[in-house]
């Protein structure tokens, strides 16, 4: 009989992989646990556990760590996840800046490193420099004689998953991108991305708000502005990946700012990082008074979204109303999220999202007077978990949920193929 999954040897590996599944969550949601209890939790019996937990420890991927309380027979031997021998390169490639870190299977980084990304040199160059980012930190000292299980990356831009191609990116001007070929090329491993507000709520998903709540958006406004959906765990993708472009829903028919994508009234041209910026530069420059023209030096195309914001929290009448008004497109953009999706939280994350209250106290009032009372009322609006690490968390988590198989488990989390 031909081995597949429809027959009765795919059946066997099928079932043998969950089991697995089961075993290695039922470690990695626990302190430390004995194999009974793992046997006990699963409903798996005992000789499979010891079977499969044995496998484990010769992967490299559990450990042996002593001894538990005797409950009147042999002492058990406890067993942890073997986050401190096992490593994972997570990157955030921003437009601005690129961000890799090394992290432990406990989420623990080790080792960080900032460049900048230098978007004009186009893509073969910062292709190039996220190489070079990537091999510093597989030299690590700490990973010597050890194993990183790969690259996880958050990219800005539609991720066609069927071809793994970054297919177009307004804030990087990219069409039809081989991340993965391009770093191939420079001496890399493997690496899974993702776009980066979707790889953002991933990582919600695994390590921040997702331990409390299935359902939950979460929205990115940084120089762009993306949604990443979770439903019952899971990661919303459509078709070909490209769910979640909702910096590029119309909110004016009647502007006149064009957004990167091409079309007018974008979220994006209204409410992101860029839009903030440039919309108190034509201010300025059009002769308003503002404290932004003494705080970016007399060069006005260095002001920055932080800037206006921080001018606004001094009382900058110009950057009060430039935040304000981005801010209410945002709530309102985000209330037509709740009444769409009904989610029992939104996470805000991106560096926008680092002004704090002026942001979120005006987004709140605007999301609860633009929604339906009844399905906003109880919704959880918060700062993303990890703040402006939320998307090199998430990347960690990409690679996390490949290596522990969690895409297929009960959680849900990594239900689809990345």
């Amino acid at each position: 009989m031909k081995k597949n999954d429809t027959g009765p040897v795919g059946n066997a590996q099928l079932i043998s992989k969950l089991n697995k599944i089961k075993v290695i969550n039922e470690i990695r949601n626990s302190i430390t646990i004995s194999r009974a209890d793992v046997a006990r939790e699963s409903g798996l019996s005992a000789p499979t556990v010891s079977r499969i937990v044995d496998e484990l420890i010769r992967e490299g991927l559990v450990r042996e760590i002593g001894e538990g309380v005797s409950q009147g027979g042999r002492r058990p031997t406890l067993l942890k996840i073997s986050a401190r021998d096992n490593f994972i390169i997570g990157v955030d490639l921003g437009t601005t800046n690129i961000y890799g870190i090394l992290s432990d299977f406990d989420a623990k980084i080790i080792a960080e490193i900032k460049r900048p990304t230098l978007v004009e040199e186009g893509f073969p160059g910062v292709m190039r420099r996220t190489a070079e980012i990537i091999g510093e930190l597989s030299r690590w000292p700490a990973v010597e004689g050890k194993r990183i299980h790969g690259i996880g990356m958050a990219v800005a831009g539609l991720v066609n998953r069927e071809k793994n191609i970054v297919e177009f990116s307004p804030d990087f001007h990219w069409r039809d991108a081989d991340v993965v070929g391009a770093l191939s090329q420079n001496g890399t491993p493997t690496v899974i991305f993702d776009n980066v507000t979707r790889v953002m709520a991933l990582g919600e998903a695994l390590y921040g708000i997702g331990k409390e709540h299935k359902d939950f958006i979460c929205v990115n406004v940084g120089y762009g502005i993306g949604a990443g959906i979770i439903i019952d765990g899971k990661p919303f993708f459509g078709p070909l990946g490209m769910a979640g472009e909702f910096g590029h829903i119309t909110l004016d028919k009647n502007s006149r700012v064009q957004c990167d994508c091409g079309n007018y009234g974008c979220l994006e041209a209204l409410s992101s990082g860029n839009a903030i910026a440039k919309a108190a530069r034509n201010k300025v420059q059009g002769g308003a008074k503002s404290v932004l023209a003494d705080m970016c030096g007399g060069d006005l195309s260095a002001i920055t979204a932080e800037m206006v914001a921080n001018a606004a929290k001094q009382g900058d009448a110009l950057s009060q109303g430039v935040f304000d008004e981005a801010t209410e497109y945002l709530g309102i953009g985000i209330a037509n999220l709740i009444n769409l999706f009904s989610p029992q939280a939104v996470v805000i994350g991106g560096g926008v999202a680092q002004a704090g209250d002026i942001l979120f106290d005006k987004v709140r009032r605007t999301v609860f007077a633009r929604s339906l009372n009844k399905i906003s009322s109880g919704v959880l609006i918060r700062p993303a978990t990890f703040g402006l690490k939320a998307a090199v968390m998430g990347a960690v988590a990409l690679i996390l949920g490949e290596v522990l198989n969690l895409r297929q488990g009960s959680n849900g989390i990594f239900n689809s193929k990345i």
